[in-house]
């Protein structure tokens, strides 16, 4: 089986793990309710925003996007952006990418003033084929979702001292590598405004692991986030 076959049934399989989630969730969400009464989630409060100050970007990074471009950060200093990491093999990357970022993207997608970047945590697999492969099965266009690819070193370095993104590790147990992928790393969603300042951090996929209330909670900042940059941007 090929490459792009793989990564494409794992879309199949989390198309159908959707539908069915969907399903799940309007069937326990009293139960979820009624447990939230007596058991409070676990970290509800990560990532609020206490600080007026934000994170800016103070350096760039130029990289190959899935058309085999050249693509520096400083060409988002106009643009409202979302942030992601990702690999093609990463089953939940497949999961966060067919539901959050294709949602932001079918929402925002005709706003020339929108796109969506993510940087593979694995370069040495990911190359601009691979990333091409992994853009067409999302229906990515390079004009407003980039996958990002470039010296491993460089791009985990980047990531992790400039976006202050958790470091990347790379898995050893093989039962792990197989229900998880290759790298453990951060599956966070960064809103950047225009002049590279990030406005908001929030990671869905923590949130959908704790109750529904606070994916919705997340969700909706994250939309928001997005929404007052845009409008405090015409």
């Amino acid at each position: 089986m090929t490459d792009k076959k793989k990564i494409t049934l794992i879309y199949v399989a989390v198309a159908l793990i959707c539908g069915l989630s969907i399903f799940g969730f309007t069937t326990l969400g009293k139960l979820y309710d009624i447990k939230a009464e007596a058991e409070k989630p676990v970290a509800v409060d990560i990532g609020k925003d206490t600080e007026t100050e934000y994170l800016k970007l103070s350096k760039s990074i130029t990289l190959t996007n899935q058309d085999g471009e050249a693509f520096s950060i400083t060409d988002l200093e106009d643009k409202v952006w979302v942030f992601a990491q990702f690999f093609a093999k990463c089953p939940m990357c497949a999961e966060r990418n067919y539901t959050d970022l294709s949602n932001l993207y079918k929402k925002y997608k005709d706003d020339p003033r929108f796109m969506i970047v993510c940087m593979t945590v694995d370069p040495e697999t990911d190359d601009v084929e691979r990333l091409k492969e992994y853009a067409d099965i999302v229906n990515a266009d390079s004009k407003n979702w980039v996958f990002l690819t470039g010296d491993k070193e460089k791009l985990h370095s980047f990531m992790a001292d400039e976006m202050k993104f958790m470091d990347i590790r790379e898995r050893t147990d093989p039962q792990e590598i197989a229900a998880k992928g290759k790298y453990a790393h951060d599956l966070g969603l960064a809103v950047f405004d225009k002049g590279l300042t990030m406005r908001l951090k929030r990671d869905l996929s923590f949130a959908r692991s704790q109750n529904e209330d606070l994916t919705k909670t997340f969700e909706s900042e994250l939309h928001n986030t997005i929404e007052n940059c845009l409008n405090n941007n015409d």
